[in-house]
């Protein structure tokens, strides 16, 4: 029972703090490669069979063809109600998309935050139109605007571009389309796709060892026939990495935020790549491979998705399923309920802290009978462990006769021996599922929590909420019944004071649940030492008579 005891709090352990303290490590500085951009002759005609120019290939920093005759870029705006966008004309394609709604300060204070922005020497994203080569910069002339849309048109070469971008209903959404046309003497080769290239957050030199704040690290998602691929160790992604197959959506993803870039024909040989530049993460979607006869005109469309992770928009993307694109791990049927408990919880409550409170509170309520059995069954093993004491000095040198007598007496005494850690097995997929909620919610994003906490996603700046954890988790070890022997118990003394330091650099919802859940825990644990129901905490923690 002592080892089954430790796996079980090791369990709990790894699941709040191994993946922060042992997989994010900060990565080494490294400067983005230079390349410089090719040069292209006024006789050259990209995309025409055999007369490609040489540029370089799509592999580190994003390099680009330069626009003709180096025209200066303009950039026009294109507004909704979620979204300040502004298009550049160099590529026709978005270099800044500012969320109306979202602030890079709590309090909706500062700038608003910029999913795209611009890195030294490039744009955030690129327009691909020729197999095997870089993007393409048409310079693109503004036509008249028609609503609320920007109409551009460009040549490259013998291919002539019409494009046109403008929101739909959904929020955060834009929808890009292009027309090519082959006006040259000879077949073009084309495979149309976008590229996003944006800046990798720089770890929070906060901490000291692996007690350290969690990187907001940026890395690539796509998805595959049906199922989704996603790149989480972008430190040791390589330059340039391909796949083909029937890609319909790649992009990056962060902490709270999605940027996707959605194809609207799937076909076997669409490809994604992406890539690690060091100071930059990068993901491009394209069509497959096909050829433009001379006079032939083709139209490809894509959509954009740059915004939060709320199920309720993904989800209206339907068949291309967006939605997978937000990882709730193993226990995704678990959490997008809970999901929708929490947000109940807060159209009434007006805030996401006590909405967190009030979600752990009912969560604890429905699992109270299975913890109420584990605890009865460990403290009926604690009493028992007198006698097992005995047997393991009787049987020391006959473990088969040990193992029998062992089993003789929990039978008699109708104890199981798993009791205790079952119960908790059973409910840990309830947990880390409401752990992931809490990771990946955007509603937590600059939450406040009352007037002294201003941001449910930033660590708790008091450490007040760090500390109390601490204290009540040497409560609930004090108070668990336990048959370690008292060294094993020391050692786990060590557990609420790690918990405390990793909790330091916990998003402070997170921290609020943790330590909500223990100290109800505790409360369960009060309850039953002294075997009362919650009806007899109405009569003031007297036991019923009746």
């Amino acid at each position: 029972m002592e080892k089954r005891t430790l796996l079980a709090v090791v369990l709990s352990a790894a699941v709040f703090i191994i993946y922060y303290g042992f997989f994010y490590t900060p990565p080494p500085p490294v400067k983005s490669p230079v390349i410089a951009t090719a040069a292209t002759s006024p006789s050259a005609t990209p995309g025409v069979l055999g007369t490609a120019p040489a540029v370089a290939s799509p592999s580190g920093s994003m390099a680009v063809i330069p626009p003709v005759n180096n025209t200066p870029e303009v950039r026009n705006s294109l507004d909704s109600s979620v979204v300040q966008a502004q298009i550049s004309s160099h590529t026709g394609l978005p270099a800044e998309w500012q969320l109306k709604k979202y602030f890079i300060k709590p309090d909706n204070k500062g700038p608003n935050i910029n999913l795209l922005q611009d890195i030294v020497g490039s744009l955030p994203m690129g327009l691909l139109l020729f197999p095997g080569q870089a993007p393409v910069q048409p310079n693109y002339t503004l036509a008249q605007p028609a609503g609320n849309a920007l109409n551009y048109q460009a040549q490259v070469g013998d291919i002539a571009l019409q494009e046109k971008l403008e929101f739909l209903p959904t929020e955060y959404t834009l929808q890009i389309s292009l027309v090519l046309e082959n006006r040259g003497t000879n077949p073009a080769a084309l495979s149309p796709g976008l590229r996003l290239e944006v800046e990798q957050s720089p770890p929070s030199q906060k901490g000291f060892l692996i007690f350290k704040e969690a990187p907001n690290f940026k890395f690539p998602v796509y998805r595959v026939g049906t199922g989704v691929k996603r790149q989480h160790n972008v430190q040791k992604l390589g330059a340039f990495q391909e796949e083909v197959g029937e890609i319909s959506w790649a992009g990056l993803e962060d902490h709270y935020f999605l940027r996707m870039m959605l194809a609207r024909n799937v076909s076997a040989q669409n490809r994604v790549a992406y890539g690690n530049n060091g100071n930059a993460v990068f993901t491009q979607l394209q069509y497959g491979p096909e050829s433009l006869a001379p006079g032939q005109k083709r139209e490809y469309q894509f959509t954009l998705y740059f915004g939060p992770k709320d199920p309720a928009l993904l989800k209206k993307f339907g068949e291309a399923q967006l939605d997978k694109a937000v990882d709730y791990g193993w226990f995704g049927f678990i959490a997008l309920p809970i999901l929708t408990v929490l947000k109940l919880f807060y159209s009434f409550l007006h805030n996401w802290g006590l909405a967190i409170i009030a979600l752990t509170l009912l969560i604890k309520l429905l699992l109270h009978p299975l913890t109420r059995k584990s605890m009865q069954s460990m403290k009926a093993m604690q009493t028992l462990q007198p006698q097992l004491q005995k047997l393991r000095e009787k049987y020391a040198d006959d473990r088969e006769q040990l193992n029998l007598q062992t089993m003789d007496l929990f039978k008699t005494h109708k104890v199981n021996p798993m009791g205790g850690c079952l119960p908790m097995l059973i409910q840990m997929p309830i947990y880390i599922a409401l752990y992931k909620v809490l990771y990946n919610a955007t509603d937590l994003y600059h939450a406040p929590f009352f007037a002294f906490y201003h941001d449910l996603s930033a660590p708790d700046p008091y450490y007040v909420l760090p500390i109390l954890l601490g204290i009540f988790m040497v409560l609930q070890q004090k108070m668990t019944p336990s048959t370690a022997d008292p060294a094993q118990a020391k050692m786990m003394m060590i557990m609420p004071v790690m918990f405390s330091l990793f909790m330091i650099f916990l998003p402070l919802g997170l921290v609020l649940y943790i330590f909500v859940n223990t100290s109800l825990t505790v409360l369960q644990q009060w309850m039953n030492q002294r075997d009362l129901t919650f009806s007899d905490l109405f009569r003031g923690g007297k036991k019923s008579t009746a």
